[in-house]
């Protein structure tokens, strides 16, 4: 099988082509240059942005790919480019989505108003009314114009496509730009007495899923002809609170210090990550497992081993943390609870 792989220089693709390769089959990526990573060699390498996609098609052409994995499709223009350069070419496409489709992500982010959500959530949940959830904040026009919903819609809608969408979750594992676990683990690892969570954030749950494993399910979604014209939601079958995702890390880290649960109102919006925190964000992956065979390669703790690890050896530049200011906090709340 010839496959095209447009992205997939960073955090979940160079894993996906990994297991695409050692399968025997022929990738090609599609890629700016511009990020370092090891690719298997043998594995070929189309040079360019992928928002110049069109330039490209006669070469794309050559390729004679049976497939084509989207790894970083983010807005309309984006997804519109891709299925009028793929026209003709190659109708098996799959995207890389995100569960942030969904009204619940906009409860939690206050782009949505009105009733909580119920949970699990499957494929056919409430999508977000309210487009483009980044631009209040966005910095580059590519990130204002950010929606994975209109890029579902592209390329589910297309004349002589047949789209497959990966709605992926929190995903942390090696390679994590976002650091998602490095703001429990630097203190773990620094000895720290104590780790601080707002009662809100402390019940909440989010979907997620270590890197290898996302890798797989994509991996399914790719070579599982059963997948064309469907919608996956992926991600692990139990979505923890955060104060257990903590115990976790606390657990295989071996640190012996205590979870200290506050009050919202003792702890600045760093530690609530200023989110509406009644409502989870829970999705279920029955789907993709029962239709596509997925499970998990990589157990949670072995997973979690390798993120430490990672995180550790790989800092973010900067983190926020505090010491000196969760010293007085906990001092203060000892002496208001002392008799």
């Amino acid at each position: 099988m010839r496959v095209l792989v447009i992205g997939g220089t960073s955090f979940m693709g160079p894993e996906v082509i990994k297991r695409l390769f050692n399968l025997g089959h022929e990738v090609t990526v599609f890629h700016r240059g511009q990020t370092r990573t090891e690719l298997p060699a043998g594995v070929h390498e189309m040079l360019g942005d992928r928002n110049d996609l069109s330039s490209f098609r006669s070469k794309i052409q050559e390729l004679k790919p049976d497939a084509v994995l989207d790894m970083i499709c983010l807005t309309e223009r984006q997804a519109k480019t891709l299925v009028q350069t793929l026209d003709g070419i190659v109708n098996r496409v799959i995207v890389a989505s995100s569960q942030d489709v969904y009204r619940a992500f906009g409860l939690v982010n206050g782009t949505e108003k009105g009733a909580i959500e119920p949970v699990p959530i499957d494929e056919n949940g409430v999508l977000r009314h309210n487009l483009y959830p980044h631009r209040e904040f966005a910095k580059t026009e590519e990130r204002r114009n950010y929606d994975k919903i209109l890029v579902e819609r592209v390329v589910m809608n297309a004349p002589g496509i047949e789209g497959t969408i990966i709605r992926l979750p929190a995903v942390y594992g090696p390679n994590d730009k976002q650091h998602r676990w490095y703001s429990f683990l630097k203190p773990m690892s620094d000895q720290r007495p104590y780790i601080l969570l707002s009662e809100s954030l402390a019940g909440w749950r989010w979907t997620r899923g270590y890197v290898e494993n996302m890798a797989e399910g994509i991996l399914q979604a790719v070579l599982n002809d059963q997948a064309k014209g469907k919608i996956y939601n992926l991600g692990e079958n139990e979505a923890f609170t955060m104060k257990e995702w903590v115990k976790k890390l606390a657990t295989s880290l071996q640190w012996k210090g205590k979870i200290v649960v506050l009050p919202d109102s003792k702890l600045t919006e760093t530690y609530s990550w200023g989110i509406n925190a009644e409502q989870d964000v829970i999705f279920t992956s029955d789907k993709i497992r029962s239709e596509l065979g997925f499970t998990e390669t990589v157990s949670l703790e072995d997973g979690l081993k390798r993120t430490i690890d990672w995180e550790l050896k790989n800092p973010p530049e900067t983190h926020g943390l505090d010491y000196e200011a969760e010293d007085e906090i906990m001092r203060l709340h000892h002496a208001k609870t002392q008799p």
